[in-house]
């Protein structure tokens, strides 16, 4: 609950300002918490925003894993998520609080190894280089004007649209 708490309080003053002007006290006021509590949880505001966003990549891994053959549920569930915490997911899609996210996010194991398990066959690693960054690349920029927009289509048809883009190329 706490968390929750911190989570949210960090969120609302991510609006207003970047996170090297967010401070201990200001997020404890914010959030209704002592310092003593804050920093029984975390070391600092950096070390709060890395866990939100550990949480979401943590969140996309098992997505991916629970669905490796199913490139539409992953999108969908991923999506479903970011909904679900939509004021956090436009902050950090959108490099107004982390610009390294998207590396983050490309780094993980998980999503290289389904794109290489997918389209490896009869390619080069050059080749399966270039597909796996026109993937994702493509799959985030997808994601991102999708969550920028106020009237979105559901999670369930943008896993669709993503899914028949992968498959008819």
């Amino acid at each position: 609950m706490t968390k929750r708490m911190l989570k949210d309080a960090l969120i609302e003053l991510l609006k207003k300002k970047d996170i090297y002007h967010v401070s201990i006290r200001e997020l404890c006021e914010a959030a209704d918490v002592n310092r003593t509590t804050f920093y029984k949880y975390y070391g600092s505001q950096f070390d709060l925003l890395a866990d939100m966003e550990n949480d979401l990549l943590e969140f996309i891994m098992k997505t991916i894993r629970k669905n490796e053959e199913d490139a539409e549920k992953i999108v969908a569930g991923v999506c479903e998520y970011l909904e679900e915490n939509l004021e956090f997911a436009r902050l950090i899609i959108n490099n107004n609080v982390d610009p390294d996210f998207a590396h983050k996010l490309f780094a993980m194991d998980a999503i290289k190894q389904s794109v290489y398990e997918r389209f490896s066959a009869g390619k080069s690693d050059d080749e399966i280089e270039y597909i796996y960054n026109f993937l994702t690349y493509g799959a985030f920029r997808t994601v991102c004007a999708w969550l920028n927009k106020e009237e979105r289509e559901s999670p369930a048809e943008l896993g669709r649209l993503i899914s028949q883009m992968i498959s008819n190329g």
